[in-house]
């Protein structure tokens, strides 16, 4: 009978019989038990040793043959093949590594940019966390999420092995840009529109066509850290001006060549400030005056409680100065990963090129699903609803907070969005001391640092602001949350 095979067979698992001789011969093959170019056993005998059928082991010789491990040779017999490319990776455990090794040279990292402090932490939620810009599950329209994704999965046709164009699916682009004349102002074409995997993606492409090093760029102190982090990686030089109450101190913007300048002016963050029209006049001109380009982030300007809504910026853009930027995960989920800029003429080739090389677009399914969705007007009923119980949410938020701390509590940014900024009285401790105590009471409130954002020169901001965001808290949970700060600050 010649070569026997350990091989050790069992019935009650879930894996067949046949995969068993597979996977067995082949590591017996890894680890050098069979050597290369040895004759196996027949099928047939091999068979009859393991008391299965001819064609079950016959099976598992042509699986191993396919992937390499051995070679069936006609009248000859099957025999363990003379080269396997998985010993390039059975290789002994490593020593820990400490180091380049000594007199290897490697291929140095170029990139320079680091995490931002607030994305990628596995820490875990407090049980009453008033984290900015979380959507409540709860609120997410799974009915009508799940009816068009069957819908759409029945009329795809080609549309899975297909590649679609980088710019993004005509019909997402076509909703959208209908989508911001009605709720924003600004009218545009869905030429114009590009799809990207959210916002931090919009950026990235912007930093690919427009910032190279040196760039300078003018942020807004204090600013959203990721997006500030990002445009250093590019080797943008940035020039940060002073926010106050009334948002970007437009009257002492740079009067040198810049590249772009990154605003937030319907909610600024962090602090929530609106951006009055006077300055988004002036912020237009001086763009024309010194060559910029302007980024409005628009994050979370669906969300207005209090007066009309606001023309975005890119509304009042007669010169094709402002890069309009956009997503959805403040009103449908950051898990997503959806989100659009809405390019001047002159840009939208070197974008879509750009894009081209970095991916090719985003899933077919969740933009076709995204833009029936919004044609279909499901969008519109879902952010009233959205904005009734954000509204219910932020009220009672404030109430409690003015209740616990005094009816002089100095809270910015109440009027929109889904975070609002608690300026801390001199008499009490700093951010960080406050936000400590509250954790020790399963409260999660967050000074500037922590939250994602990032001061230049305003230390008070700082060193006194905290975020409280309220959109994923039931109302119930605002009250508890709210009572046990403030145990937490008598305590201090």
């Amino acid at each position: 009978m010649g070569l026997s095979l350990p091989i050790g067979l069992r019935r009650d698992l879930d894996i067949t019989l046949q995969e068993q001789i597979y996977r067995q011969v082949r590591d017996f093959i890894l680890a050098g038990s069979l050597r290369p170019a040895l004759k196996l056993p027949s099928s047939r005998d091999l068979a009859k040793e393991l008391a299965v059928s001819r064609n079950t082991v016959a099976l598992a010789f042509d699986w191993l043959a396919s992937e390499g491990y051995v070679e069936c040779r006609t009248g000859a017999g099957t025999f363990v093949a003379g080269y396997l490319p998985e010993r390039a990776f059975n290789v002994p455990p490593a020593a820990p590594h400490t180091g380049p090794s000594a007199g290897k040279r490697r291929a140095p990292v170029t990139f320079t940019g680091r995490m931002p402090a607030s994305v990628g932490r596995d820490r875990p939620r407090p049980e009453f966390d008033f984290w900015y810009g979380r959507l409540d599950p709860r609120e997410f329209p799974i009915t009508a999420w799940r009816r068009l994704i069957l819908e759409n999965i029945a009329k795809a046709g080609t549309h899975f092995s297909d590649y679609g164009h980088p710019a993004g699916d005509p019909d997402l682009r076509t909703a959208i840009a209908s989508h911001l004349g009605a709720t924003r102002g600004v009218a545009t074409a869905a030429e114009r529109i590009i799809i990207t995997a959210g916002a931090q993606d919009g950026l990235t492409l912007l930093c690919r066509i427009l910032v190279r090093q040196g760039s300078n760029v003018v942020v807004e102190d204090p600013c959203y850290e990721s997006a500030a982090l990002l445009f250093q990686s590019y080797g943008a030089a940035l020039t940060p001006v002073v926010v106050d109450a009334d948002g970007l101190r437009t009257d002492i913007l740079p009067r040198i060549d810049t590249a772009l300048a990154y605003v937030t002016p319907s909610h600024q963050f962090p602090t929530g400030v609106t951006l009055p029209i006077d300055r988004r006049l002036a912020l237009l001109e001086w763009a024309g005056d010194v060559g910029a380009y302007i980024v409005e982030d628009d994050y979370d300007s669906d969300f207005r409680y209090d007066g009309p809504p606001l023309t975005a910026l890119s509304g009042l853009d007669r010169d094709h100065r402002v890069i309009y930027l956009g997503s959805f995960s403040k009103s449908l989920g950051a898990g997503l990963r959806l989100g659009y800029l809405v390019l001047p003429p002159e840009l939208i080739g070197p974008a879509i090129a750009a894009k081209s090389l970095a991916s090719y677009g985003q899933p077919w399914l969740d933009q076709a699903v995204v833009a029936d969705f919004l044609a279909s007007g499901a969008h519109r009923q879902h952010l009233r609803r959205m904005l009734k119980s954000y509204r219910a949410r932020r009220d009672l938020l404030v109430g409690c907070l003015k209740n616990a701390f005094g009816q002089e509590i100095k809270l910015s940014g109440a009027d929109a969005g889904m975070h609002m900024m608690w300026t801390l009285p001199d008499a009490m401790p700093d951010a960080m001391a406050v936000a400590a105590a509250a954790a020790r009471h399963d409260v999660g409130i967050y000074p500037l640092p922590v939250i994602g954002a990032r001061s230049f020169a305003r230390k008070v901001t700082a060193d006194r602001g905290l975020i409280l965001g309220y959109s994923s808290l039931s109302q119930n949970e605002i009250v508890t949350g709210i009572g046990r700060l403030a145990k937490a600050i008598a305590g201090l």
